[in-house]
């Protein structure tokens, strides 16, 4: 009852907030407790789902006030450089990509990590050639994207960064 009242209030910012959780009480006292607590881990978890945050940082940020509403309640990035090669003009973007691999270095929090980022093609390739050569393939930090591209590189630094990099530590 509770559940289905919040939803029908989220669907229709007009309509008329009651006393949910009294009449739900009145009902059945255990029952409301229950669902309201299954409401609240399901707003966590759809709220953490949409930021690609874990559950556990969002219900940080909600108890520490660092859940920033006015800014669609979105979880500060921890700030990341970006250090590419060198001074990177349209033409080198263009040969990294039909290259379909880079290797730039990200600094974060008084760290840095080099990075190889490939495309599924150049990686297979790779991976054949160094097995071929030395019967396996290693490389410390890894990520493949569709297509090596400064704005997917950005992207996925972006994502990594709100994991605080922990996918290449």
């Amino acid at each position: 009852m509770a559940a289905k009242g919040v939803a029908a209030y989220l669907a229709d910012d007009g309509a008329k907030v009651y006393n949910l959780t009294e009449a739900a009480v009145q009902k059945n006292a255990l029952t409301a407790a229950l669902n309201l607590t299954a409401l609240a881990a399901e707003a966590v978890a759809e709220l953490a789902a949409t930021r690609g945050l874990e559950s556990q940082q969002i219900l940080q940020a909600l108890t520490t006030g660092q859940l920033d509403t006015a800014d669609h309640g979105s979880v500060p990035e921890p700030a990341a450089q970006v250090i590419y090669p060198a001074s990177m003009d349209d033409y080198d973007w263009a040969m990294t990509e039909t290259k379909g691999w880079i290797e730039i270095t990200v600094q974060w929090d008084a760290r840095r990590k080099t990075i190889t980022f490939y495309d599924p093609t150049r990686l297979a390739q790779e991976v054949q050639s160094a097995a071929t050569r030395s019967g396996y393939f290693a490389e410390s930090a890894v990520v493949v994207l569709p297509a090596v591209t400064k704005e997917a590189i950005e992207a996925a630094i972006a994502q990594m960064a709100q994991r605080h990099f922990a996918d290449i530590d």
